[in-house]
């Protein structure tokens, strides 16, 4: 039996489970440092609701690449060491990965569509809808925040400040 899928669609899946991996590192990092600096309510919903999150997505991924009997690799990942002292800049990291994220499944998307790879292009455009929109929107709601509240303020008010995922 073969992959019901071209190579393409199947790289551009690997990679997105390559993404979700990097950007579970990437949100642990921006966990540690609003700990670190006693945004820990920040911290915990961060850690706790978006990046135990993406090792989830990673599995919504290659659960659809070994349906369509295809051999999920997972690649390794670089450190995440970066420091951080602002929300805001925590806050558009987040945005940044998430963008990134979208990019490449907005990618993927697209050459399974060239491909003729339906079932591919069906399963990134319902990973796109219903994973990734509502993260980037939260990332925003989270940088507009930083943007008018204080660290200390934000932190206590975290939750009414968080709208688009779950808590």
């Amino acid at each position: 039996m073969s992959m019901r899928m071209t190579l393409k669609s199947y790289n551009n899946m690997n990679a997105l489970i390559s993404l979700c991996f990097n950007a579970n590192a990437v949100i642990d990092n921006l966990a540690y440092n609003l700990d670190y600096h006693y945004q820990n309510e920040i911290g915990k919903i961060v850690h706790l609701n978006v990046a135990h999150v993406m090792p989830e997505w990673a599995d919504q991924v290659s659960d659809k690449m070994l349906e369509l009997s295809g051999r999920p690799v997972r690649s390794g990942l670089a450190d995440h060491i970066e420091e951080y002292k602002d929300l805001k800049e925590i806050f558009m990291a987040l945005y940044d990965t998430f963008m990134q994220m979208r990019e490449l499944c907005r990618a993927m998307i697209e050459e399974a569509d060239m491909q003729g790879d339906d079932e591919v292009r069906i399963f990134g455009e319902e990973f796109l809808d219903k994973n990734l929109s509502p993260f980037i929107k939260q990332a925003e709601e989270w940088v507009h925040a930083s943007e008018i509240l204080d660290a200390n303020s934000l932190n206590i008010h975290i939750k009414e400040y968080t709208h688009f995922i779950e808590v």
